[in-house]
């Protein structure tokens, strides 16, 4: 019996069961770290970049990602037109890249707090939801409705109207 051989087969098979049981620990831990992921995470990796959304209400909104949050991304769609869509309301998504790295730590702005900017601005936005578009200024933001101030040549009677941010698709400012 040769010693030597048989040594070296053994450690032969001890290399390659150890190269099999390391690659399959790296799959599980690829798809752990996938699973971990949410779509805030993948469009913050498009930032910069222009990418497609179609919104459960099927709103096509097309433009460079300019900021990419927890609760919306902000979107250019050029010739002045921005584009916050709340990330509940994103159905489709194309092209994304992987996600970018996790800002711990930081305080992230909320739906709530971004439209609270625009109502302080006095912004003319456009309200897009499954059911309707509604064209004004923002006049309060609760914790899950607006008031739109309905702009007077916009057809409809003045005053404000709410709207429950759960169906809101997109809004929309120049």
């Amino acid at each position: 019996m040769n010693w030597d051989s048989l040594l070296t087969d053994l450690e032969s098979r001890f290399d390659a069961e150890r190269r099999t049981n390391i690659a399959a620990e790296a799959a599980d831990l690829a798809e752990a770290e996938i699973a971990a992921l949410h779509l805030a995470d993948r469009l913050r990796g498009a930032v910069g970049r222009t990418v497609h959304l179609r919104t459960r209400g099927g709103a096509a909104v097309d433009g460079v990602v300019r900021r990419a949050e927890d609760a919306f991304v902000l979107l250019d769609e050029g010739e002045g037109i921005q584009s916050l869509v709340p990330l509940e309301a994103v159905a489709l998504a194309s092209p994304l890249p992987g996600p970018a790295p996790a800002l711990n730590g930081h305080h992230r702005p909320s739906l709530q707090g971004a439209l609270r900017e625009f109502a302080r601005a006095g912004t003319r936005v456009r309200v897009i939801c499954a059911s309707q578009e509604v064209t004004g200024r923002l006049a309060r933001v609760g914790a899950d409705y607006i008031d739109v101030a309905r702009d007077p040549v916009s057809g409809h009677a003045p005053g404000a109207i709410t709207i429950a941010l759960a169906v809101i698709d997109v809004i929309r400012s120049r």
